[in-house]
């Protein structure tokens, strides 16, 4: 098998081997790292509580691709704008490296993965907003929100002021940090938008 051909194959099951890849960084985490330093512990439980929720929006119902499609950008489209590439890379870039590189860092000082859990937190009540605007109860990915992303996240941030690591729940620099990653990912998403209506005559 070649590179390219590895690499098409990441492309259409990365979300398959981030649920596996969760598995074993939960096991580790829980077993390993939680006894030793449980701020580091929940700095790194961040990734696989984000790759669960991915679990949900690609793969076990999935959909999340043509929900935004359809009744986000309302257009006639299951795959356009929002499409395997956009996902791919977003979500590799943000979960796969930034979350891991910011995680690995914390082991030298807390305050590179304080945002994450934040992040968690947001990411998850985002999934709210996308209900009501869509007009439909259940979008990909709102199950774990509610009942991962939120409490998590929340439990995350309460146990880090309560060790204090945290100074205050919302006058930090790290939810700040938070809201701008955050707002990166509408933002790119407006631009591949943009681009589509473009090459479509939409505009």
């Amino acid at each position: 098998m070649h590179i390219i051909e590895y690499y098409s194959w990441l492309k259409k099951e990365w979300a398959k081997v981030g649920f596996i890849v969760s598995i074993f960084l939960f096991v580790f985490l829980f077993v390993i790292v939680r006894k030793y330093d449980f701020v580091l512990f929940i700095i790194l439980l961040q990734t696989p509580l984000y790759m669960i929720h991915e679990t949900e929006e690609f793969i076990f119902p999935g959909g999340f691709a043509k929900f935004f499609n359809r009744r986000i950008y309302k257009v006639e489209y299951d795959d356009r704008p929002m499409d395997e590439n956009f996902i791919f890379f977003v979500n590799i870039i943000l979960v796969w490296l930034l979350y891991p590189i910011c995680g690995l860092l914390s082991t030298i000082n807390y305050s590179f993965g304080l945002w994450l859990p934040y992040f968690t937190f947001i990411a998850g009540v985002v999934h709210i907003p996308l209900s009501i605007k869509a007009k439909q109860v259940y979008n990909p990915g709102l199950i774990v929100s509610l009942f991962v992303n939120i409490p998590f996240g929340i439990w995350s941030v309460v146990t880090l002021v309560n060790q204090g690591v945290l100074k205050s729940y919302l006058w930090n620099p790290y939810i700040v940090i938070a809201i701008i990653v955050q707002l990166i990912l509408p933002l790119a998403g407006r631009m591949s938008y943009k681009v589509f209506c473009k090459n479509n005559n939409r505009i």
